[in-house]
């Protein structure tokens, strides 16, 4: 196709006449105006395009009157465009919402001869239908507009000149005056009613935060994030501006977020603090189409994201640098990437001026332009309290080679290791008698250049059969490259510091390595310039296919994997550095896998455990429910619906933090010399130190193995010092059983079994279940039985009011079980192949549960099932007992996931 096919005007009377039509019931109403694309009064778009309905007519009931307005080619006549007349109810300010194809085809827009407005291809969207690879529909807010009652004309007019392109859809319009949540086609005020089979719809109204709610968590925020000073550490932990202790359940969101319209942005901040949230990373570069400066509008995206998080409560954590987020291109004058395919800059932010200046230039704009809706610089705001140097990307990583690595910096680097070798040893003479003479063919010692190895040349596998010379030579590149990547963190924070003024904690980084064994402690000790010790982890099943990395798409194929079968594939084994806070900046249960909801038992259970002072789910994309199943999805029920309980067990401590169980201290020399940290493997006492510890007794001494259980026992701790001997070990024989397959937690509050996939707690104010519960016919806790039909599901029960269950006056019970997007289908049924991807709404596998509480003597308490917003439902819970000491017996409601017992 090559134009907009002008003169393909539809009829105007009939179109006029539909338009009015959808217009009047709407006007009746008087609460909004919903338009249909297709049923333009005058437009030059085709008749059909590649894009067309016509095209997946057995999707066509995904769009709003099943049909759309699209355009493709390139352009080489007049402007697209579409006129439509519509009636509005009454005077006043509307938001102009409009459903269209992804970012694809930029428009202006206006109504009658107003101004013109720009929707760009870089708008936020606020949902997502999948209609198939390449292909949906999003909801993106176009701005509020004020009109009076009556007749007006809405024009669009593609902004593609003269042979560009002209890819676009429209689906429909809404001018509404009433809260609007964008959920696929349907209008401010409908609901589907939608479920797969054994399930109940999740598809909340939009929240009025009301004060009627029974389970809002936002008073465990701040009044407003930083209102005290700002977060500080304090050896292992995070405190408040008070000094009051503090961790982080925290979420990512991006500049895609940050660009949603200031009343979306409002409505999630409350919404998450709302969830038990107390901090966002916002990860998003804030460069544009011109890498050379900060694009303003990325920047006030997210000043008023920081603002608005603020007023709720929530800190923000700041990461703008990542390597795959910067193309280099001819213009940027770092040359050399015209040689090679990899156009991203790995490595050379640690090394290379040029790079460097990109990043000085985003960060001084980042953090010290004046915000405009707080009045100061995020570099002295209070309410940022991490700042992020590099997302992902070491020295260490398998992404340093020459394949990746224009051959202009890897002899750069090249260079400044001759240097550096010049200052280690006396002589080219010293240099060849320290490496045996482990010779590489463009060495140079005399001219003071060295070759330097790739990434796999520092693993174990690398260096199999390298004879002592070699492993000399690769152990000073090694201490070298540490000594590169640690100065760059501590210069950095020093510009950070003395010439942007940060006084926010920075997180140097979060990265992997090539050969953990080898590698991951120097990685961790060049973190130790700064202030966070901080890593990445996701955890999922098998799932195969195009893009399967980063998307969902119909033709995958995937299996189910529950967590609390396999704890030694969960990434929630950290080693923390002695004297730091440690977070997991990222951290998500991948789809797809059914069994999501353990992730926020799983990650608040063992974080408190172990004492990690910051989770951080990935990823929201957008600021309401999730309409389709996402690879990194976290507003959906499984997520983000079962935050409340996990996140107040998490933040208040409900599980005890355990004692270190593992106390490794490492010489870096040793580190330099490539003996490694050790790997994973389970804990087998040498005999005379087995002989002489008893169970549950410590043995002192260098540890050479963790086993990769004992962070589900207690803490495993990490520093660096000469003193290898103060190193100590607990005797772990009655707390981990693999013959039995379970694992008791030191403070004995966590019990897991592994083989049968049932993790239980059992503390003073929280006690509860996860895993395939069905298996029993009663789960007995202290003061809490569990009854479970559900395969697999996760069951807490939390005092609200910080008192022991037994005499708490506001107990909440949160269930959460499977979820599904409405119409998803697999060719094994659970797993398989993916046929159908489904959307809105998700579903929730039905609730069969029932509850008994042994609570102290008093009164029968009110039991209240709540909606997905925790407002209480107008619908009987039935119970027995509760009164004068019996037990009260909770039969939970099939479709709530939330029960609250008021006494």
């Amino acid at each position: 196709m090559t134009s907009c096919c002008a003169g393909n005007s539809r009829g105007l009377i009939t179109a006029v006449l539909l338009a009015t039509l959808y217009s009047t019931a709407a006007q009746a109403a008087g609460k909004y105006v919903w338009w249909e694309a297709e049923i333009p009064a005058a437009t030059n778009f085709p008749k059909e395009s590649p894009y067309a309905a016509s095209t997946f007519e057995h999707k066509r009931s995904l769009l709003s009157g099943g049909d759309w307005l699209t355009n493709a080619g390139v352009r080489t006549g007049p402007e697209a465009f579409a006129k439509y007349r519509i009636t509005v109810p009454g005077d006043g300010e509307y938001d102009l919402w409009c459903r269209k194809f992804w970012k694809h085809g930029p428009f202006r827009w206006r109504f009658d001869a107003a101004d013109w407005w720009v929707c760009p291809f870089d708008v936020s969207l606020a949902d997502d239908t999948y209609i198939r690879i390449h292909l949906g529909a999003n909801w993106v807010h176009l701005g509020k507009v004020t009109l009076t009652g009556g007749e007006h004309e809405f024009e669009l007019r593609l902004l593609a000149g003269e042979g560009e392109n002209l890819v676009a859809g429209f689906d429909c319009f809404v001018l509404t005056r009433i809260p609007f949540v964008p959920r696929g086609k349907l209008k401010p005020d409908e609901k589907s009613g939608h479920a797969n089979p054994r399930m109940f719809p999740w598809e909340p109204s939009r929240d009025r935060f009301s004060r009627k709610a029974l389970l809002d968590l936002r008073d465990l925020n701040e009044t407003r994030a930083g209102r005290h000073g700002f977060v500080r550490r304090k050896g292992f932990d995070f405190v408040l501006g008070n000094g009051k202790p503090v961790r982080f359940w925290a979420v990512n969101a991006s500049a895609q977020i940050a660009g949603l319209d200031h009343t979306s942005i409002d409505y999630l901040a409350r919404r998450l603090a709302k969830v038990g949230v107390n901090m966002v990373r916002y990860h998003s570069p804030v460069f544009g189409q011109d890498p050379s400066v900060a694009d303003p509008k990325k920047l006030d995206d997210l000043f008023y994201l920081v603002a608005a998080l603020k007023r709720e409560g929530i800190y923000t954590k700041l990461s703008f640098y990542f390597p795959l987020w910067f193309d280099i291109k001819p213009e940027y004058d770092v040359p050399g990437f015209e040689a090679i395919e990899n156009k991203k800059p790995f490595a050379l932010l640690y090394f290379d001026p040029r790079v460097q200046e990109f990043y000085k230039v985003w960060a001084r704009a980042l953090l010290t332009t004046k915000n405009p809706y707080t009045g100061m610089p995020l570099a002295q705001e209070s309410a940022v309290a991490i700042v992020e140097i590099v997302n992902e990307d070491s020295l260490f990583f398998w992404t340093f080679t020459k394949k990746n690595i224009p051959k202009l910096y890897w002899q750069r680097l090249e260079n400044l290791y001759g240097e550096w070798l010049q200052k280690r040893y006396s002589s080219p003479e010293e240099i060849r008698r320290a490496w045996l003479e482990a010779r590489e063919p463009g060495d140079d010692p005399s001219g003071g250049w060295a070759v330097l190895y790739e990434a796999w040349h520092m693993t174990q596998g690398g260096l199999k059969g390298a004879g002592p010379g070699r492993r000399k030579r690769v152990g000073d590149q090694v201490r070298f490259l540490t000594e590169v990547q640690r100065r760059f963190y501590e210069d950095i924070i020093k510009y950070f510091r003395e010439e942007l003024g940060v006084r926010s904690l920075i997180s140097p980084s979060n990265w992997v390595v090539a050969d953990p064994a080898l590698l991951d402690a120097l990685e961790r000790y060049t973190y130790t310039a700064g202030d966070v010790i901080d890593r990445h982890g996701y955890f999922g099943g098998a799932h195969r296919g195009e893009g399967a990395g980063y998307s969902v798409r119909v033709g995958h194929e995937f299996k189910n994997l529950a967590a609390v079968r396999v704890p030694e594939k969960i990434p929630l084994q950290m080693i923390q550095i002695d004297q730091y806070p440690s977070i997991i900046s990222e951290i998500g249960w991948t789809n797809p896998n059914r069994y999501r909801a353990g992730f926020a038992f799983l990650a608040a259970t063992y974080g408190a455990l172990q004492g990690l002072d910051g989770i951080f789910a990935f990823a929201l994309h957008g600021a309401f429910w999730e309409t389709t199943m996402k690879k990194f999805g976290l507003a959906s029920p499984a997520i983000m619906g079962n935050f409340p309980a996990y996140a107040l067990l998490y933040r208040r401590g409900d599980v005890k933090e355990a004692e270190v169980v593992v106390r490794q201290v490492l010489d870096l020399e040793d580190l330099y010399a490539l003996k490694g940290s050790g790997g994973f493997a389970a804990q087998a006492l040498d005999e005379l130190r087995a002989r002489d510890i008893p169970p549950g007794g410590v043995a002192v001494g260098e540890v050479s193995h963790i086993d990769p259980l004992a962070y589900y026992v207690g803490r495993v701790v990490r520093a660096f010092g000469e003193e290898k001997a103060e190193s100590m070990e607990m005797n772990l024989a009655t707390l981990i059983d693999r013959d039995r397959k379970t694992i008791r937690s030191l403070t004995g509050e966590v019990f897991w079994e592994y083989e049968k996939g049932i993790v239980r707690v059992d503390t003073k104010r929280s006690q509860g279940a996860a895993g395939f519960l069905s298996q029993l016919a009663k789960l007995e806790l202290s003061r809490v039985t569990i009854e479970s039909e559900n395969d697999y599901s996760t069951v807490m029960i939390t005092a609200l009011d910080r008192r022991p269950l037994e005499s708490s006056r506001r107990i909440l019970i949160q269930v959460m079980t499977v979820e599904s997007p409405y119409g998803f289908r697999a060719s094994g049924g659970q797993d398989g192949r993916i046929n159908e991807m489904g959307g809105w709404p998700f579903g929730v596998e039905k609730i069969q549960a029932r509850i008994t509480l042994d609570l102290d003597p008093g009164r029968k308490p009110a039991v209240k099932a709540l909606d997905e917003h925790g407002y209480p439902r107008d619908v009987e819970v039935l119970t027995t007992g509760g009164a004068d000491g019996a037990p009260l017996v909770i039969q939970l409601l099939e479709d709530s996931v939330y029960h609250v017992v008021l006494r």
